[in-house]
């Protein structure tokens, strides 16, 4: 049967809870040719309709392969919506168009509410080789993943369960609180509540501003892909030891009470410099001395301090250079044609090398220089777990998972806590702050058959890990109101950043506005902005501990967040106010109302 004919059956017919759920699969092979088959799937007890695909009963030689029940499927102009994992949310406005997920796919869920069905998807056997895809096509929106196998052979069944909703669960608050659950029981996390009682670390970063400070950097992009000692470009200088603890004080003199403060740089060559070469602390800084006077003069203000490592990145002019350790292709050779970033050409580590040759011990020397906290480790939980093909080292995604959970747990045990880039769950219950939870931000461009961003993925995690919702909310006091308005929306714990616009080729992909210290002048006007963040982030740090309930549009370009003790923020993108329980919400602004 053709797949346009059964769609329309499907779309005439729908389906009950009590009814099994017509599922089709369609098999893509090497040599191109397709198969399609259709299997029916009866609703569990809870309605949940499970499919497994055993992997060792699938075709040989396939390339990919795609999962579609009939109630994942909505025709233009209907009521509903999709959702992605990073919040992405569309309604069916289009009648073409397509938008699909891979790499920067925090979680894997996705949901739709249509006329007929309201669900969430959890994929559960292989549940990062999959890409996802949202299609409009003649009128008829589907959403579906596509597992890539020919790049990726499944080394596990893959499963898929669909939870259908009803009643006052069946929108998107109540998919992710599906998810919530899910995780929670099978005790893949834990809520920061519980968390905060046994980690003083922790306990402090969430009542406080997160503060990153880049020290030194090597022109980006690098103008020398292959770097030797001869040919390694300057590092510049920006901010050096001295000049944070210039910072610290006028942070003080502003009335900035708590921060934790993140040094970015303070390693050989800078921010990207060497890795996975680290030491000896970088000399056009201060040194090391005076990084250890820096770090004793902040806690004894009261603020903590913390510092970025790496364990997923290496350059070849590092000392520590060994293709040994590098991911492998299916081929057996070094995982190439990566980015290029200060340092030159990156090759990712094998997470089990990372850890077995670089974070136990880097860890535990970064921890004897002082710091405490939540140490932040660039990059490994913004990308999917790699596969890795070395024959010494072969790991399957979840066991790539597993070994950076162990890095980002050997940071919690050395210094308190563990940090990374974004918001992948993976490991989830080794991560205590993202420092942003989506990669794709809202743009003024629109982006295909998307209406705009919820905060899906805290819907999921909010009280769970700290977090940022996006690289565009950075230094949010001095972004456009909106941006500023949406930090609130999301729940963020605001971060700060001294330089981070720092790239020569104009790519400020956290905003063209920076915060810098370059003058005193500098300094007190871009510390000024940050105590605005301060006092409005102070007045609500209680709430990084609650589960954020519900969201949900009140009107045109208004919005209600609801937390777990009660507490409301309404925020009104409007140029005109908007009156809620009596209170009115004056345009771009927000309101909190306490329980």
């Amino acid at each position: 049967m053709k797949r346009s004919i059964w769609i329309a059956i499907m779309l005439a017919l729908g389906t009950c809870v009590a009814d099994a759920a017509p599922v089709e699969l369609v098999y893509t092979f090497t040599d191109k040719r397709t198969e399609k088959k259709t299997v029916a799937v009866e609703p569990d007890a809870q309605g949940v309709v499970k499919v497994l695909l055993r992997r060792d009963e699938l075709p040989v030689g396939l390339d990919h392969l795609t999962v579609l029940p009939d109630f994942a499927i909505a025709k233009t102009g209907e009521e509903g919506y999709f959702i992605m994992p990073n919040g992405e949310m569309g309604t069916f406005r289009e009648r073409t168009g397509e938008r699909t997920a891979q790499n920067f796919m925090p979680m894997p869920v996705f949901g739709m509410k249509n006329p007929r069905k309201t669900f969430v998807a959890i994929v559960t056997g292989m549940p990062n080789s999959f890409t996802l895809v949202t299609q409009a096509k003649e009128g008829v929106y589907t959403i579906f993943p596509r597992f890539q196998l020919r790049s990726d052979p499944p080394t596990e069944d893959i499963a898929i369960a669909y939870h259908l909703l009803s009643g006052d669960q069946a929108d998107y608050s109540g998919m992710a609180k599906v998810y919530r659950n899910h995780q929670l029981s099978r005790k893949a996390c834990i809520p920061l509540k519980e968390r905060i009682k046994t980690s003083p670390e922790l306990a402090y970063s969430a009542r406080s501003l997160a503060i990153r400070v880049r020290n030194g950097w090597k022109p980006m992009p690098t103008p020398v892909t292959n770097q030797t000692y001869a040919t390694e470009p300057p590092m510049k200088v920006a901010v050096t030891f001295d000049r944070v603890g210039e910072i610290l004080d006028e942070f003080k003199r502003q009335g900035i009470e708590s921060a934790e403060i993140c040094l970015v740089g303070w390693n050989r060559m800078g921010h990207d410099g060497r890795f996975p070469e680290l030491f000896p602390v970088e000399e056009q800084l201060g040194g090391e001395a005076n990084l250890r006077k820096l770090i004793k003069k902040a806690q004894s203000m009261g603020f903590q301090i913390v510092c970025h490592s790496n364990s997923h990145d290496a350059y070849m002019i590092a000392d520590t250079w060994d293709a040994e350790y590098i991911v492998k292709w299916v081929d057996g050779t070094s995982f190439s044609n990566y980015q290029v970033y200060g340092g030159g050409r990156v090759f990712p580590i094998c997470p089990q090398r990372a850890f077995e040759r670089f974070a136990q011990k880097e860890l535990r020397e970064i921890a004897d220089l002082g710091f405490r906290g939540l140490h932040y480790n660039d990059i490994l939980t913004v990308v999917q777990p790699k596969r890795c093909f070395g024959p010494r080292h072969p790991l399957t995604r979840r066991q790539s998972a597993h070994w950076i959970g162990k890095i980002l747990g050997e940071a919690r045990s050395v210094m308190g806590g563990s940090a990374s880039e974004g918001g992948h769950d993976f490991c989830c219950g080794q991560l205590d702050y993202a420092l942003y939870a989506s990669v794709p931000a809202p743009k003024p461009d629109p982006i295909p058959l998307v209406d705009r961003f919820v905060p899906f993925w805290q819907l999921v995690y909010h009280g769970i890990i700290l977090n940022n919702p996006f690289p565009t909310t950075c230094n949010y006091t001095i972004k456009n109101p909106a941006t500023r308005l949406m930090l609130t929306e999301f729940g963020g714990r605001p971060f700060f950043y001294f330089h981070s616009n720092y790239r020569d080729n104009g790519d400020a992909w956290m905003g063209v506005e920076d915060i810098t210290c370059e003058s005193d002048e500098a300094l007190r006007a871009g510390v000024a902005k940050i105590k605005e963040g301060y006092d409005e982030f102070t007045a609500r740090a209680h709430l990084q501990t609650e589960f954020m309930e519900r969201h949900e549009a009140l009107d045109t370009d208004v919005f209600r967040t609801a937390y777990a003790n009660g507490t409301e923020i309404v925020c009104n993108y409007r140029q005109t106010p908007f009156v809620y329980k009596g209170r009115t919400v004056e345009p771009l602004r927000h309101i909190v109302i306490e329980q």
